[in-house]
């Protein structure tokens, strides 16, 4: 992998995976609809408006394509989920194929299955869920989720795109903004000190996690790994978690806090769920390697170096910036 287009570049993905892919001594460029204050090469287009994306990206050649930029939860709004989700993500699906790159990388959810915090929750038919687990989504982010790996799927079985789909689950980091913003808010808690609210509704409930990190890497193995190509993934933690367990490791690092239960965006809402990774270690030879411990220590260590303070000093980017809505 050499030359690396991100769409979603500046987002909360996106800044770990760029920081990842340079480290490792990849060309990378962005492209979206605002151009951030940053070294970062960035092409300015809208991705929903085909030809003023291939406009945009004419004269360059790139052998890979992480594609995360998305509206991260349900906005309300239909008719801006679609163009968004699908027509922006077969945009660029569509300009891959016509330029011939080496590999694909899609950022999908869990969600995919059914299981969105603002919809009832059904217990899965089986745990852990692998990716052969029926899917039946039953609200707008869920279904465009869904939408963006039957396009994935489909270019791979018709048009020989090498394209390959990661299903994330709740992604743990700090800096959180467009679908990681509610850990900002949960990052401000935890430096304040006082009280911070977890995402279970209870504490036997049990939910899946990743590191942010741990994405950033898996986005690198997909497009890597030839058994990546044409396939669905899980992207989760080394393993699941009970809510009793996420506030013992909250006070493990912050003693005094009052950890409170019944977070809104509960995905289990009460119940149970995890995720198998086994498909990704046969295939990608791939395991994630933080465990919650380690992910609230990192955004610690982030708060204790000033970073929650250099973050919101920034101007922000609205998640969504790669399209008009």
């Amino acid at each position: 992998m050499k030359s690396v287009l991100v769409t979603g570049a500046t987002g909360y993905v996106g800044t770990e995976l760029v920081s990842q892919l340079i480290e490792a001594g990849n060309d990378v460029t962005g492209v979206g609809r605002t151009v951030p204050n940053s070294e970062l090469p960035f092409i300015k287009a809208d991705l929903t408006e085909y030809h003023e994306l291939t406009d945009a990206l004419k004269g360059n050649k790139f052998d890979t394509i992480m594609h995360i930029a998305s509206l991260p939860g349900d906005t309300g709004k239909p008719l801006d989920m679609v163009k968004v989700n699908v027509n922006g993500c077969q945009n660029i699906l569509e300009y891959a194929r016509k330029s011939e790159v080496n590999r694909v990388v899609i950022a999908s959810s869990i969600s995919a299955y059914q299981w969105y915090p603002a919809t009832k929750f059904c217990s899965p038919d089986y745990l852990p869920v692998d990716e052969n687990h029926p899917c039946s989504p039953k609200d707008m982010y869920s279904t465009t989720k869904r939408i963006q790996e039957e396009l994935a799927i489909t270019y791979y079985y018709q048009y020989n795109l090498p394209v390959s789909v990661l299903r994330l689950t709740a992604v743990v980091g700090p800096a959180g903004k467009g679908g990681g913003r509610s850990w900002l808010e949960f990052a401000h808690n935890l430096s304040e000190g006082k009280k911070v609210q977890i995402p279970h509704f209870s504490a036997e409930e049990l939910c899946h996690y990743i590191d942010i990190r741990d994405v950033a890497r898996m986005f690198i193995a997909a497009a890597e790994k030839e058994g990546a190509i044409g396939e669905i993934f899980n992207c989760v933690g080394p393993y699941p978690v009970r809510g009793k367990d996420f506030a013992n490791i909250v006070k493990d690092f912050y003693p005094g806090i009052e950890v409170e239960l019944g977070f809104p965006w509960s995905m289990a809402q009460g119940g149970e769920i995890s995720f198998s990774m086994e498909k990704a270690k046969r295939l990608l030879d791939f395991e994630p390697i933080y465990n919650l411990k380690d992910t609230i220590k990192n955004i610690k260590d982030w708060i204790d170096k000033g970073g929650l303070e250099e973050f919101d000093a920034k101007p922000k980017e609205q998640y969504g910036d790669g399209v008009k809505k």
